[in-house]
């Protein structure tokens, strides 16, 4: 007679090799004879969390529990929690767990990750210690106290603490990358730039070029540092239009070292550096024939700097403005929209959203900047999220220009127009630094580490001043200070 244990083994083995549909009707036909078979209901949460479909497994490892208070039950109930982001109920569980076993590492690991998605941040770090302890080889407990320290404001501590990760999985590219992002936060580039060369993107957009220029990259070489005197050049970009623009200053350092630059940006790019030499010979299109294109060397953009040899003592060059904006296009926006008495300003709330919801700024958050007397307020808001204009024109005289933009030149001709830009970290503020304008720059809590430790000066352009929140989420303080600020410059 077949029973619910030998229905479960053969399940249990299916599972161990991916086959999780034909594991589970196993694991459901075992149940069928036993529904109290905790080991069936533990691998049904399991194979559920696994395929993502957590409140499916929140319901089985549920149910296994009303059976056995058991810690791996508990364990699992907790990730699920995590994964759910109902940070609350995954401390609840975990420490229903730590009273079985205060000595378990998994527990004592994520609870401590709950605690810091709730910003608890000396909770969390107490429970890491505790997991260090526990299991000192995983380099995953340094890697996450990294930022925990961060946040409690010692960043030498983050530091050290990534150094360590690394240390356990000296070949992890990604802990090679994170730790070059700590030591950027802290301006040390002559040590991060070389750990930086282990970044994702710098692979990705290897990859994509090499597939899009095979025959010319098969004749080519990635350049390593060396004498290219007497060799052009094809760079490409990767990351976003605010990386290009922010290393864009380093083409005419970089033009001195070879013969002829080839850049390939995208494609909103492409009439903005067209107009700005920058001493590039040729702004590749995407509709260009890759197979006319004839160079000898090839470089993602973000690697110059380092195979410049640059480091914290020269990396900041040209930080008043390496951009100019077209003239023609400049005097047609003044005539259409900015030809008037007021203090001009350019406002923008959110860049992409899908990365980095945390710089995302509400369009009610700027209410307080349109009260103030004798300014004149423009939309700079492309794509998602220029709909929300439609909120405030009722009752503000905002004017909107997002449907006046094809490319970045045209943003640059309008900006160019302004007296100030008041926007999060996204393109339009690198624009606005790079053409030599000024702005006001709002920075969530965990921002991004280009803009150093030292908040009160901007390393990279001149003109912007940041400001950012106290609280995670809540842009309040931010935008009083540039409410202050304004407040000083129209009295």
């Amino acid at each position: 007679m077949i029973n619910a244990q030998d229905i479960y083994k053969q399940g249990f083995e299916l599972h161990k090799t991916g086959q999780l549909e034909e594991a589970e009707k196993l694991y459901l036909s075992a149940l069928e004879i036993d529904n109290c078979d905790i080991n069936c209901l533990f691998m049904l949460a399991n194979l559920k969390y696994q395929q993502m479909r957590f409140p499916e497994a929140e319901k089985y490892i549920k149910k296994a529990l009303q059976v056995s208070k058991n810690v791996r039950f508990y364990d699992l109930l907790t990730r699920i929690k995590i994964e759910q982001k109902d940070f609350k109920s995954a401390i609840e569980s975990a420490i229903q767990g730590l009273r079985l076993d205060p000595e378990n590492f998994e527990l004592n690991f994520n609870i401590a990750l709950a605690f810091k998605n709730q910003q608890n941040y000396d909770l969390s770090l107490k429970f890491y210690k505790r997991a260090e302890k526990l299991n000192p080889k995983s380099f995953l407990v340094p890697y996450n106290m990294s930022s925990v320290y961060f946040f409690l404001g010692y960043p030498q501590k983050a530091t050290d603490a990534m150094r360590k990760a690394l240390s356990l999985d000296p070949s992890n590219d990604e802990l090679k990358y994170f730790l070059s992002i700590s030591l950027f936060r802290e301006k040390n580039y002559h040590e991060g730039l070389q750990l930086f060369e282990s970044r994702l993107c710098k692979k990705t957009a290897t990859l994509s070029q090499e597939r899009l220029y095979s025959k010319a990259f098969n004749r080519a070489k990635e350049w390593q540092g060396e004498d290219i005197s007497d060799k052009t050049v094809f760079i490409y970009y990767e990351a976003g239009f605010g990386d290009v623009i922010q290393y864009a200053r380093y083409f005419p350092l970089l033009k001195q070292r070879c013969k002829e630059i080839l850049f390939k940006p995208q494609e909103e790019l492409v009439e903005l550096l067209k107009e700005n030499s920058l001493g590039i010979n040729k702004v590749i299109t995407y509709h260009e024939n890759p197979e006319e294109l004839d160079f000898q060397i090839y470089v993602p953009m973000l690697s110059i700097p380092y195979l410049l040899g640059l480091n914290e003592s020269n990396m900041f060059i040209s930080p008043d403005g390496y951009l100019k904006a077209n003239l023609e296009k400049k005097e047609i926006y003044k005539a259409k929209f900015f030809n008037n008495n007021k203090i001009k300003i350019g406002i923008k709330w959110q860049g992409n959203t899908a990365s980095e919801t945390d710089r995302v700024i509400t369009p009610e958050t700027f209410l307080p900047l349109f009260e103030i007397p004798n300014t004149q307020f423009y939309s700079f808001q492309m794509g998602k999220g220029s709909e929300d204009i439609e909120k405030l024109k009722n009752k503000y005289p905002i004017i909107d220009m997002s449907k006046e933009f094809e490319n970045f030149s045209d943003t640059a001709a309008a900006i160019d127009n302004l007296d100030y830009v008041i926007c999060n970290d996204t393109s339009l503020i690198h624009l606005t630094g790079a053409l030599g304008k000024k702005g006001f720059m709002l920075l969530p809590v965990d921002y991004n580490w280009r803009w150093h430790l030292n908040l009160s000066k901007n390393d990279w352009y001149n003109s912007i001043k940041m400001f950012k929140q106290n609280k995670a989420g809540d842009w309040t303080y931010p935008m009083n200070e540039v409410y202050k600020e304004l407040i000083n410059i129209v009295n």
